[in-house]
């Protein structure tokens, strides 16, 4: 993929089916010039809202659709459903920071709380991390199994 300056910008690998990559044209506020941009495989954007518009290149960004998954949680004495570990991929090619041209992921840890900018080796360590917790609640799960039999075992 490439925007018209002959700048190459990587596409995101997506799990699941990706969409076909989408080629429009804005003008940048800034010089007035008109820009052809394809964004990344798999945006699940609707450009067209700032296709053939003035608008400045650093707002212009792509991401892939993302899943919610909600869990009760308990944060004032009453149970509210909360989103959790939600992930997209995203690519910003005129961000101001280097790493956010390039694609990457953010993982929403609960409703509206991101872990951003994570390279490749960044959501392996996120990735991990989790799956440590993960194996901690099992471990806890085993326990309580044999705890709630001891006790109701109990005379």
């Amino acid at each position: 993929m490439s925007i018209s300056d002959g700048t190459d910008i990587p596409q995101a690998i997506t799990a699941s089916p990706a969409k076909e990559s989408r080629s429009w044209t804005f003008t940048n506020r800034d010089t007035g010039q008109p820009v052809s941009f394809t964004c990344m495989t798999g945006c699940a954007f609707d450009h067209a809202g700032e296709a053939r518009k003035h608008i400045d290149p650093s707002d212009i960004w792509c991401q892939t659709e993302r899943t919610d998954v909600t869990l009760p949680i308990n944060e004032n004495g009453t149970p509210e459903e909360f989103r959790i570990l939600g992930i997209t991929l995203n690519v910003r090619p005129w961000d101001e920071a280097m790493a956010q041209r390039l694609p990457h992921a953010s993982v929403e840890v609960i409703d509206d709380c991101w872990i951003e900018g994570l390279d490749p080796d960044a959501l392996a360590l996120v990735i991990d991390t989790l799956a440590d917790r993960v194996n901690v609640l099992r471990d806890s799960h085993a326990q309580l199994v044999k705890l709630r039999a001891d006790y109701q075992a109990r005379p």
